[in-house]
């Protein structure tokens, strides 16, 4: 119990530090994010989650505000495969509309619930094309498992490795190792990676394939989002 109410502690002075350095970069125009035609913006903003114990932390969500007037919150899939239209709960964890006004933004959940939030909010930050990782990484926010398909079936995803070379694995393996290491060669469990943009995809050992909504949550890159999950180094 102890060791899960510091995780949750943890969590939190991770995105409470985090959010103070990243308040200092905002950029409305993000220069450096490559952003589709469809898109305003894709922001980092804040939000309170529950935890173990009813424990409430603070942690900063991927949010995309589409041209059209749609906003998707946490979404798991790619930016370009979003379809503003049928936004589900495979598709993202929340959706609704959105309209700004002045330094704030009014979200009015597909529920019928309202809430409001900083506007333009901190910068999410793009990989580079063809960006790598090295190392193992643990979840800091998010639940649940990924649906992947075909051979992979269900996959959990709390933890991940990765290697400079474009290996992945949902093992962890001391700072990431080199492709020789065992749990690189698993069927479904692990395979080639590729990161672009907002898009992550694993191309499983199996012959299956996986593409995720990516993002740094700062420069430095200590910070990064899967699908529904924040990561750092561990």
């Amino acid at each position: 119990m102890k060791t899960k109410i510091f995780r949750l502690f943890t969590i939190a002075t991770v995105f409470m530090l985090w959010g103070m350095n990243a308040s200092c970069k905002k950029d409305k125009d993000q220069p450096d994010s490559p952003i589709t035609q469809n898109v305003e913006r894709i922001a980092l903003l804040l939000d309170y989650e529950t935890g173990y114990g009813g424990y409430i932390y603070p942690v900063y969500n991927p949010y995309v505000f589409f041209k059209n007037g749609t906003v998707v919150k946490s979404p798991y899939i790619p930016v370009d495969e979003i379809n503003t239209g049928a936004v589900t709960k495979e598709v993202a964890g929340n959706s609704g509309t959105w309209k700004q006004t002045g330094d704030k933004v009014n979200i009015t959940w597909r529920n019928g619930d309202v809430s409001e939030k900083e506007w333009p909010g901190n910068n999410s930050i793009a990989a580079g094309k063809d960006e790598k990782l090295q190392g193992a990484f643990s979840s800091i926010s998010g639940g649940g498992n990924l649906a992947v398909g075909g051979s992979v079936g269900i996959l959990s995803y709390s933890k991940m490795s990765f290697t400079s070379n474009g290996w992945f694995t949902n093992e962890k393996v001391a700072g990431g190792g080199n492709s020789s290491v065992t749990a690189y060669s698993k069927l479904t469990t692990a395979g080639k990676y590729n990161i672009d943009g907002y898009t992550l995809t694993l191309r499983f050992n199996s012959g299956d394939v996986k593409r995720l909504f990516f993002c740094f949550y700062g420069n430095d890159q200590k910070v990064f989002r899967i699908a529904g999950r924040a990561y750092t180094k561990d």
